[in-house]
């Protein structure tokens, strides 16, 4: 049952930051650009279509940016943040004593963020196999007919007002079962049409023209993307809308950009269209003339011979496409914020403490003997406790080199402590170091260093979600880092923590009880679970009248 609580946590912390939050982010800024556009008439349809087709795209574009902002976080400085819109988490953790710290707490909230995740998660995977389903279905479709290049049906091309070279390589077949036109395909694509449309040419042509806009615009591709957008995304309302509506406007557009050629009459094209609404349509995923009968009568008063549409389809193409660029890094740039801590100040912090130091560290002096090996050295000092050291001296630069010579040219730091035998007992020998190996207390041994260091179960982040800053604290204007250092047993839980520096203020204390809560992946040495020492930094941080 811990397991499965651990996990389910661990899912939920991790899709509310990846998933959920840019979610609810971009449902706050497409909601009202898609009710703008739902009630205002004055907008073409060629701009209509492409802000739809863009507000769909912006959602997994905007979370690929929400997920890849922190790399671009990772390299700048400690007061520097890119988010410019910050969020309050609105699933406050809750912070459960020690003694119930392994049930199955159904209050949690984020152990309900888990369970929905699972079953939102279940349901893209129906709807993506669904999706699957109908793109074989449309390669079975494809043996049953007898396909041609668009370009060797000289009569059918004579008809025709405008071809490019892309159309021309279309393929084309006449189907006795399919009775409506409709397109597929995005890099061979092919094109079929009822075979009944042959006993009228003007038709026939009318049919093609429309069809070869599809593949002119790539409406395939597009609307396969969607598609698989709305599969993933299938429970939420404002993406089902948006893409029923917009292919509505697509085949307006289409409409528009046929008529435009002034080749075709319109009360002729209106009537295939009402010929076209009547009929069976048995494609899925395919791009048909005739896509919904109610918004028939929509498409009919919106036909226009306006000779701006070309114009028209460049600017709403170029004005779509900075509208999404600037909506995907609104998404991107936009933190979470549990009170005064930010998703991408712990973020940077943990990348801070993962990095691996530079070969620029300072040399140790300690009760006047030189340590060379600053990574022993602040193994040592980590583990150190603070009454045994008498005093702290740093020589930058400069007087490091003239103290010391080339080992001082980082700068030095001499340390003198009392009763260094005693401060040092259990670190007499560099072997010991290297393997690691400490008694403590006469109990069972632990490791300092292990091939597989133990793994906080949903991150630095969702232990400090748990801290309630002191009231002492808080009215004395405490803030800092506490750092606790415990022993993470094969079990992965937290064994005789201490605090190795403290701010006061009642801090250590709280800092002390949210460490004790932690669930960890033990440590592995030699492919077993062994006891590993940890050491934790818990932060504190006044909240400010002005988000960051």
């Amino acid at each position: 049952m811990t397991d499965i609580h651990s996990f389910l946590y661990s899912f939920g912390d991790q899709m509310l930051e990846y998933i959920w939050f840019p979610l609810f982010t971009w449902t706050v800024i497409a909601l009202p650009i898609t009710v703008l556009l739902k009630w205002t008439d004055k907008i073409s349809p060629v701009y209509q279509y492409h802000f739809r087709i863009g507000l769909q795209l912006t959602l997994p574009l905007g979370i690929v940016g929400a997920a890849l902002a922190p790399l671009f976080n990772s390299g700048t400085a400690a007061t520097s943040s890119s988010a410019f819109l910050v969020i309050t988490n609105p699933l406050p953790a809750i912070s459960a004593s020690p003694s119930t710290v392994t049930t199955f707490d159904l209050f949690d909230p984020m152990i309900w963020m888990g369970i929905i995740s699972i079953i939102l998660v279940g349901g893209a995977l129906f709807y993506v196999t669904k999706l699957l389903v109908y793109c074989l279905q449309l390669k079975k479709l494809e043996q049953n007919h007898h396909f041609q290049p668009l370009c060797q049906c000289s009569e059918l091309v004579s008809n025709l007002p405008r071809i490019d070279s892309k159309a021309a390589n279309s393929l084309i077949a006449y189907s006795k079962k399919e009775t409506i036109p409709f397109t597929y395909g995005w890099y061979k694509t092919k094109i079929i049409i009822p075979e009944d449309l042959k006993s009228d040419p003007e038709s026939l042509s009318m049919a093609v023209q429309h069809e070869l806009t599809h593949i002119k615009h790539n409406d395939f591709l597009i609307n396969g993307i969607n598609i698989l957008i709305k599969s993933l995304f299938w429970f939420h309302p404002l993406l089902h809308y948006l893409y029923n509506s917009s292919k509505d406007y697509r085949e307006i557009t289409c409409d528009n950009e046929v008529l435009a050629y002034n080749t075709f009459s319109k009360k002729k094209y209106a009537s295939l269209l009402f010929e076209l609404a009547k009929r069976e349509h048995r494609t899925n995923i395919a791009l048909s003339m005739a896509v919904n009968p109610s918004s028939l009568k929509k498409r009919i008063q919106i036909m226009s011979g306006e000779t701006t549409f070309t114009s028209k389809l460049k600017t709403s193409s170029l004005i779509s496409l900075t509208s999404v660029l600037l909506i995907v890094l609104t998404i991107s740039c936009t933190d979470l914020t549990d009170g005064s801590i930010t998703k991408s100040k712990v973020e940077q912090k943990q990348g801070e403490m993962q990095r691996p130091a530079e070969n620029t560290s300072p040399l140790y002096v300690i009760n006047g003997e030189q340590w060379s090996d600053s990574k022993v050295v602040k193994n040592k000092l980590a583990r150190l406790k603070t009454k045994y050291i008498k005093s702290i001296d740093i020589l930058k630069r400069e007087k490091g080199t003239d103290k010391y010579g080339e080992a001082g040219k980082f700068g030095a730091i001499e340390i003198q402590v009392n009763n260094p035998d005693q401060a040092f007992e259990d670190l007499k020998t560099d072997e010991e170091i290297r393997t690691g190996l400490k008694k403590q207390n006469n109990q069972e041994d632990y490791f300092i260093a292990v091939e597989k260091m133990p793994k906080l179960i949903g991150g630095l982040a969702s232990l400090q979600k748990k801290i309630t800053y002191p009231e002492l604290a808080r009215k004395a204007g405490i803030e800092g880092r506490v750092i606790i250092q415990f022993i993470v047993n094969k079990q992965g839980q937290v064994e005789d923590p201490e605090i190795i520096r403290g701010i006061g203020g009642g801090a250590d204390e709280e800092a002390l009880r949210v460490v004790k809560q932690a669930k960890f992946k033990p440590g592995i040495q030699q492919g077993k679970n062994v006891r590993v020492q940890y050491s934790m930094p818990i932060t504190f941080k006044l909240a400010t009248n002005k988000a960051r």
